[in-house]
C-alpha cells in the first residue's frame, strides 16, 4: 500500500465569465497510488472528460515540450488549455498522505465513488480581485458523509478555533441564503484578510458535468456549444 495518494486535479478559471480569473471551477479527475499511473491519467485527463484537443484554440503539455525548451505553466501543471471563448484550462497533480489505506487497483488507480474535501485559500491581499487562490486536497473519503463530517473541521485544530477568525460561517448554521456556493460547507476569514472556503465535492462523470463543453457535437451527441465558444450574437 502506498503511503501518498496523487489526485489529478483540473481548474477551469472561468474567464469568459468573469475577467479578474477569480471564478474558477475545480475538480478531482482521478486518485491514484501508483505516481506514473497519475501522471498518464492527467495527460489524458481532458480526453476523459470528452474534450480533443481541437476543442481549444491552445493545447500544451508538459510531457510533449521539445527537449531543451522552459515549461511555463507552473510546476504542478502537466496540461494547460485556453478554450475560443477564453476559458483556461489547467491539469496537474496534488499530492496527499494516505490517511485512509486506500489501495490501487492493478493499474495504480483508487477505486470506487470518492468525495474530497477541498479548501481553496483566497488572498485578497495580494490581488483584490480573489485572483491570487489557491485550492488543495485536505481529504479523501469512501462516503459523503464522511467528508462532510471532515469539511466541517478542516480549518480548525487544538490551537485553531472558530474564534481565531474575524468571521467564521457554516452553511448548516447559516440564516438565511447562503452566499458561498452549493459545495460550500464552511466560508471563514482571517483577521488579516484571507478568505477560506472548504467545499466537498465527488468525482465528475464524463460529460455530465459538463454537458456544454464540447464543440464536436456529433461526436458527444450535444447540441450545445456554449461553453466553450462564445454564442452570443
Amino acid at each position: 500500500m502506498s503511503n501518498l495518494l496523487y489526485h489529478v486535479i483540473r481548474t477551469i478559471i472561468r474567464f469568459d465569465e468573469d475577467s479578474s480569473g477569480a471564478t474558477r471551477d475545480v475538480d478531482i479527475l482521478g486518485t491514484f497510488t501508483d505516481l506514473a499511473a497519475a501522471k498518464a491519467a492527467a495527460n489524458v485527463g481532458l480526453a476523459s472528460e470528452g474534450y480533443i484537443k481541437s476543442d481549444f484554440e491552445l493545447y500544451e503539455q508538459k510531457s510533449e515540450l521539445p527537449a531543451g525548451e522552459e515549461w511555463k505553466r507552473g510546476d504542478g501543471v502537466l496540461v494547460f488549455a485556453k478554450a475560443p471563448a477564453g476559458q483556461q484550462f489547467e491539469v496537474g497533480l496534488e499530492t496527499e498522505v494516505n490517511a485512509a489505506g486506500f489501495k490501487g487497483n492493478t493499474q495504480g488507480e483508487v477505486e470506487g465513488f470518492l468525495h474530497y474535501v477541498l479548501q481553496t485559500t483566497i488572498n485578497y491581499n495580494t490581488d483584490r480581485t480573489g485572483s491570487s487562490q489557491l485550492t488543495q486536497v485536505e481529504g479523501t473519503f469512501p462516503t459523503r458523509a464522511l467528508a462532510f463530517s471532515a469539511a466541517l473541521t478542516t480549518l480548525l485544530d487544538d490551537e485553531v478555533t472558530k474564534d481565531s477568525f474575524a468571521e467564521y460561517d457554516v452553511k448548516a448554521d447559516f440564516v438565511g441564503e447562503w452566499p458561498y456556493g452549493e459545495d460550500c460547507l464552511v466560508h471563514a476569514v482571517g483577521q488579516t484578510g484571507e478568505n477560506f472556503v472548504v467545499r466537498v465535492k465527488a468525482q465528475p462523470h464524463s460529460h455530465k458535468g459538463h454537458k456544454k463543453a464540447c464543440k464536436h457535437d456529433d461526436d458527444c451527441g450535444l447540441t450545445d456549444a456554449s461553453m466553450l465558444y462564445d454564442t452570443k450574437q
